[in-house]
């Protein structure tokens, strides 16, 4: 009986560390799998925020205004000059 006890105690413990050992692998993959997330998501807010850049320049906004909107530059006889008072 004393040896079916410690037997007992063995096997249970060892399923326990088989057990253990399976959530320590399955947990390592979510986590590998969350990085890999994040670095596909900082790569793509790099691209955005480059394509802001790109996109609130100067050239772009005002080739934008001459092509989309039909503005043109104010010709120098065109601009008036308010009195700051």
């Amino acid at each position: 009986m004393k040896y079916f006890v410690l037997l007992f105690v063995l096997c249970l413990f060892g399923f326990m560390v088989v057990a253990m050992r399976i959530e320590i692998n399955r947990s390592g993959r979510a986590i590998s799998q969350l990085q890999n997330e994040v670095e596909i998501k900082e790569a793509r807010n790099q691209y955005l925020e480059l394509e802001i850049s790109r996109l609130s320049g100067p050239q772009h906004v005002t080739a934008f205004a001459q092509d989309q909107l039909g503005l043109v530059p104010a010709k120098p006889h065109e601009i008036i000059i308010l009195d700051p008072k």
